[in-house]
């Protein structure tokens, strides 16, 4: 069985709700937990570590910030492959054995953030600024074309 729960052990960083706004409205968030939607209202429905979003049928436009650890964050943007609808924002780990077998090969379109995406905390604090800069991967045209669109500062290519 699928366990979802080692995400938990993790520190959680919530994302700032300005990006998902900008992307337009979602239908689903499939990896969140209670206090991250509280906090950003990413999507008309979600699913937490407890509903396990892997185990579950996905519809219409999917945000997805996933569980960052191996092998969850694969399993999760392989999810996001089939469904093919939706935008997820992920560090921009280029030499990623994920990016290059499913993002490359299966995403529509990335956008490299130009600034690092500052994260919150649980508590509501945002914090400090990353080691890493972030990507947001498009699966579909549509998407593609919203996040090509995006006010967000950052480099956008077309993959497929």
């Amino acid at each position: 069985m699928h366990n979802q729960l080692a995400m938990r052990e993790n520190d959680e960083w919530y994302t700032p709700k300005e990006i998902i706004q900008s992307l337009g409205e979602f239908d689903l968030d499939p990896a969140t937990s209670l206090i991250a939607y509280e906090q950003n209202k990413s999507a008309k429905r979600y699913f937490t570590a407890e509903n396990d979003g892997l185990l579950q049928e996905w519809h219409g436009r999917v945000w997805l910030n996933p569980p960052y650890p191996n092998p969850l964050i694969q399993q999760f943007l392989r999810k996001m492959a089939e469904h093919n609808n939706g935008i997820a924002l992920v560090f921009a780990k280029i030499e990623a054995k994920w990016f290059h077998d499913i993002v490359l090969k299966c995403a529509t379109a990335v956008k490299f953030l130009y600034n690092r995406v500052r994260f919150y905390k649980p508590d509501g604090t945002q914090g400090l600024q990353p080691r890493n800069g972030s990507m947001l991967i498009a699966y579909g045209r549509d998407n593609a074309e919203m996040l090509m669109n995006n006010a967000l500062k950052g480099k956008f290519l077309f993959l497929n």
